[in-house]
C-alpha cells in the first residue's frame, strides 16, 4: 500500500471520478504527529511539538462532503465542499476559511467533460501530485515547493477533460478587480498521460497579483512503476516579475495560496519574500517508494531549490525518508525523518527573527543553515 492510495481516496485526483454515483459522501483524513526540530529559533534551540506547521507530514487534515446527481443522457453534477484543519489545535486552515480546501460546483460527462466553478485546486499542484512521492505532503519540510506553485485558485472556471490516455485540465481564476482585467487573476493549462506503468505531466500556470505583476510557472513530471517500487521525479521553473507580491491578492494571495506571505516589518522573512528584482526558480525533485509487504511501505525522495535574483544567488535542499505501518485500511502509523540545508543568500533562513526583508535587499536572514525535523505520527482516514 502506498501513500497514494490514502490521498486518492479523497478524490485529489481529476473531479470525474466522483461521477459513478447519485448521492453525498462525507470523507476526511486526520494526519497528527509527535515532532522534534531543531534550530527553530536564532538561538538554535530545539523544539518539541504536535505538528510542523500546524501539519502532519503525510497529509493535510480535512473534512469534506462531495455529492452527484445523475441527469441521465450521460449528464450528471455535482459538488465538492471541503475544509481544511488543523488537528493539534482544531482551528480552520487555509487563512481560516470554512471550506478552504475547496468548494465548487460542476456539470458535465465523462465523454465530454466536466466544467466546475468555485474554489479549486491550481493545475500546478494537481499535476503534481500524480509525480511527487507523497502525493504533495503537508508539512513545510516536504511541501514547500507549493510557495512556488500555489496551491489553490479563488473565482476559478476549470475544464477537465479525459481522452482515452490524455488528461487535461484548463483553469481560468477572475481578478475580481474592477478596471484591471488581469489584476489578481490566473490562467493556467496541465495535462496528463498515463499508460501501464508510466505517467507523465506537464504544466504552464501564470498568476498576477494586484499589479498585474506575474509569476509563471512551468513543470514536468513522470513516475515509472518497477514491480514493488514506483520512482518520481519532477521539475518546475518560476519565473517572477521584479516585485511580484504574492500576498497582494487578498484572501487567497493573488488567488494562490501557501506562497508565504512577504516579508514586513511585523512579519519575518521567508523563502517565499517579496525580491526587489525578477526572480527565478529552479526547482528538482527525485524519490522513490517501496511496498516491502502490503502493510509497510518505505518513501525517500530528495527535493533541490535555486534561487537566483539581481545580487542573490542562494539554494535550498531537503532530504527525507518515511517508513509508513498500515494497521487497516484506514489507519497508518509512520516514522518520518527530513534533513533540511540552505547556502549562498538564503543562509541563515531557519529560525531567523529578521524582519523586513526582500530577498534582494535590506537586512540578512539571522537564523540556522540547517535543519533536522523527525516527526512520529498516525493517519486516520474516514
Amino acid at each position: 500500500m502506498t501513500n497514494k492510495h490514502w490521498l486518492g481516496a479523497l478524490a485529489l485526483s481529476l473531479p470525474a471520478a466522483a461521477m459513478a454515483q447519485s448521492g453525498v459522501t462525507l470523507y476526511g483524513v486526520i494526519d497528527t504527529a509527535l515532532t522534534y526540530q531543531t534550530h527553530s529559533d536564532p538561538n538554535g534551540s530545539a523544539l518539541a511539538s504536535l505538528q510542523q506547521g500546524g501539519e502532519g507530514f503525510l497529509s493535510g487534515s480535512r473534512f469534506g462532503l462531495r455529492g452527484s446527481e445523475d441527469l441521465g443522457g450521460d449528464l450528471s453534477a455535482g459538488f465538492v465542499l471541503e475544509n481544511g484543519l488543523l488537528a493539534d489545535t482544531g482551528k480552520l486552515d487555509q487563512q481560516g476559511q470554512l471550506f478552504g480546501r475547496q468548494a465548487y460546483v460542476k456539470i458535465g460527462s465523462k465523454r465530454y467533460g466536466e466544467v466546475a466553478l468555485g474554489r479549486q485546486y491550481t493545475t500546478a499542484n494537481t499535476m503534481l501530485y500524480y509525480v511527487d512521492p507523497l502525493g504533495v505532503g503537508a508539512a513545510p519540510s516536504n511541501a514547500w515547493m507549493v510557495f512556488l506553485t500555489g496551491q489553490r485558485y479563488d473565482n476559478a472556471i476549470s475544464y477537465t477533460g479525459n481522452y482515452g490516455p490524455l488528461a487535461l485540465i484548463a483553469e481560468y481564476a477572475l481578478g475580481e478587480t474592477a478596471g484591471k482585467g488581469s489584476a489578481m487573476s490566473s490562467v493556467s493549462l496541465g495535462m496528463k498521460y498515463a499508460s501501464g506503468p508510466l505517467v507523465a505531466v506537464g504544466d504552464f500556470q501564470q498568476t498576477r497579483d494586484s499589479m498585474s505583476r506575474a509569476a509563471r510557472i512551468y513543470l514536468a513530471g513522470l513516475k515509472a512503476s518497477v514491480g514493488r517500487a514506483s520512482l518520481f521525479a519532477n521539475y518546475i521553473h518560476s519565473d517572477r516579475d521584479a516585485g511580484f507580491d504574492s500576498s497582494k491578492g487578498g484572501t487567497d494571495t493573488a488567488t494562490i495560496t501557501s506562497m508565504s506571505t512577504a516579508a514586513t516589518a511585523t512579519n519575518r522573512a521567508a523563502f517565499n519574500s517579496v525580491f526587489g528584482g525578477s526572480r527565478r526558480d529552479d526547482f528538482f525533485t527525485v524519490g522513490a517508494n517501496y511496498t516491502v509487504t502490503p502493510a509497510v511501505t518505505l518513501t525517500a525522495s530528495v527535493m533541490h531549490d535555486r534561487t537566483r535574483a539581481d545580487a542573490f544567488s542562494g539554494n535550498r535542499t531537503t532530504a527525507y525518508g518515511v517508513a509508513d505501518y498500515a494497521l487497516s485500511k484506514r489507519t497508518d502509523l509512520y516514522l518520518a525523518l527530513a534533513y533540511d540545508w540552505v547556502h549562498g543568500d538564503w543562509s541563515g533562513l531557519f529560525g531567523n527573527a529578521t524582519t523586513n526583508w526582500t530577498g534582494d535587499s535590506g537586512k540578512k536572514l539571522d537564523g540556522r543553515n540547517n535543519q533536522t525535523t523527525v516527526m512520529l505520527g498516525m493517519r486516520h482516514l474516514f
